[in-house]
């Protein structure tokens, strides 16, 4: 067996935090007028500068990313109030929330098929949106339950239990370090906070969301596959990043949540299943981004490659046999690349480091130790560019990203 046939079946990719998927494709916020809360529900995370979110669209936004209001139109948050006294009755079809349900709350949210008996004057603190629908459900015709006001709100109980049980102070929000949420959970906070304008959960949350899908390499490449310290990921949460980041004009996020879609299968076009059994899906124009951007990325892939085993040593060089095994290992990647264009070598994890890969071609092909090392110091300069790049290829316009390769 030749060497480079040995190499190509011994190489293995480098541990990364996006799948090798299968090549082939599958078919404003309003500022709140209530003043803030001088007791905030939780300490913030320390901001950071990458964190900076630009709104897109005509919709405008104030410094830190949060749309001013418009009107509210309240039909679509709750479904219409009944017009005669009913009186509802705790059953096997309605039932009340475990840990959401205070004897001596003064309110009753009915989401579909479950009830939280809470506190008025706490969530209208918090939000413009229940101050309004609780304004609605006033009339003597109201619903009640054990002689409770009712109030009709149509999202997934799953959702708003999320957002809930922060301002009632039963879920600590932002997380600890190490005390890691679930993806599901924080989506859901983003979108509930957004949809009521709870102005300090969903900044919150997007500092969270943000500090994943960020606009900074070093922060990236401090994250795993899994997540970070903070936040529990898995491959297909990328899908409801995107949708997340065109909800909230959160621009910054797009790029490597697109990217992480670019690494996605079947999930492209058959979705992931929610909790309520919805199916959270890409639009169309996303889509077609993920296509290009794929195409972007193979490319991005075979020239990293070719410029990290280009056939000049190090100037510090003590081995004259280096030049003659940096063209072989060349040789050995062009063969690899004719032989398999979009696998290990070009696929669309261009993002990914190549220092695996460099260890295991250098136990075949021995380097003198400034050679191995300017290996690496390629590598490192090719993700850069990639970074620097990457909006583009993923055909997005991202104003506060960061540029790795700037002095």
């Amino acid at each position: 067996m030749s060497l480079r046939r040995a190499v190509l079946q011994r190489i293995t990719p480098a541990p990364s935090r996006t799948p090798s998927p299968s090549p082939n494709l599958l078919p404003d916020w309003p500022q709140s007028p209530v003043e803030s809360d001088p007791d905030p529900i939780a300490h913030p995370i320390a901001p950071d500068e990458h964190l900076a979110t630009s709104a897109r669209g005509t919709t405008s936004s104030s410094s830190n990313g949060v749309v001013k209001r418009w009107r509210v139109n309240i039909a679509d948050h709750a479904n219409a109030l009944p017009t005669e006294l009913a009186n509802i009755s705790l059953n096997g079809t309605v039932k009340r929330d475990s840990d959401l349900w205070f004897e001596d709350g003064n309110i009753i949210l009915l989401c579909r098929d479950v009830a939280f008996r809470l506190y008025h004057g706490l969530l209208t603190r918090h939000s413009v949106i229940f101050k309004d629908l609780f304004a609605m459900a006033q009339p003597s015709g109201s619903e009640t339950i054990e002689s409770c006001p009712v109030v009709h709100i149509s999202d997934p109980p799953d959702d708003l239990r999320y957002l809930l049980r922060v301002l009632c102070g039963l879920r600590k929000f932002p997380v600890v370090p190490n005390e890691r949420m679930e993806f599901a959970e924080l989506a859901a906070l983003v979108r509930m906070a957004h949809k009521y304008h709870v102005e300090d959960v969903h900044t919150r949350a997007m500092q969270h969301l943000k500090l994943y899908f960020t606009n900074d390499l070093a922060t990236w490449d401090a994250a795993g596959a899994d997540g970070n310290l903070f936040l529990h990921i898995t491959p297909p949460d990328a899908i409801m990043a995107v949708n997340l980041a065109r909800l909230t004009h959160a621009d910054s996020v797009l790029p490597t949540a697109l990217y992480l879609c670019c690494q996605l299968d079947t999930e492209l076009s058959t979705g992931v299943e929610r909790s309520d059994g919805t199916t959270e899906r890409l639009e169309q124009r996303d889509l077609e981004l993920i296509l290009r951007g794929r195409t972007e990325l193979v490319r991005a892939s075979t020239r990293g490659a070719c410029s990290i085993c280009k056939p000049l040593p190090s100037s510090q060089c003590m081995n004259k046999g280096c030049e003659r095994a940096l063209r072989e290992i060349l040789g050995m990647m062009l063969d690899g690349l004719q032989k398999d264009p979009i696998g290990d070598i070009a696929g669309y994890a261009a993002l990914d480091s190549w220092e695996h890969w460099i260890e295991d071609v250098v136990e075949l092909w021995p380097l003198c130790e400034p050679c191995r090392t300017m290996l690496h110091a390629r590598d490192l300069e090719v993700r850069k560019d990639v970074w620097k790049h990457l909006p583009q290829y993923m055909g997005v316009a991202v104003d506060d990203w960061k540029d790795p390769t700037a002095k």
